[in-house]
């Protein structure tokens, strides 16, 4: 059972056709690492506007693949950027990226044992 996502709702979601789940998995490696990469960009320039903007957008994209954890840290880095406050963020943005890649390897793993 995954630590990062909940199998059977993601499962459910996509209609359990593993080929679709595949090619949602390569793009979140893809585009969820470059959005990541966005993430530290901003929050290396200290832009708060930018750095909520981008955690929004790679939350939306958590949200397809059924990831509590990730999502709510990327919410959590969201709010920090909207609120201005970057205090914490440098362990958020940390912990994230922790999280994002653990996520990448359980559904890389999930998919390769239903193939």
């Amino acid at each position: 059972m995954s630590q990062q996502f909940n199998e059977n709702e993601l499962l459910e979601r996509v209609d359990n056709d593993i080929a679709f789940l595949s090619d949602t998995v390569d793009m979140l490696a893809t585009d969820g690492r470059e959005l990541m990469a966005e993430v530290k960009k901003a929050l290396a320039a200290q832009n708060a506007a930018t750095l909520g903007h981008t955690a929004h957008t790679l939350k939306g994209m958590i949200s397809n693949f059924c990831a509590p954890k990730l999502h709510a840290s990327a919410f959590d880095i969201e709010q920090m950027g909207k609120r201005g406050d970057l205090a914490v963020a440098p362990q958020a943005v940390q912990k994230a990226e922790s999280e994002l890649e653990l996520l990448i390897a359980e559904l890389q793993t999930f998919v390769k044992g239903r193939n």
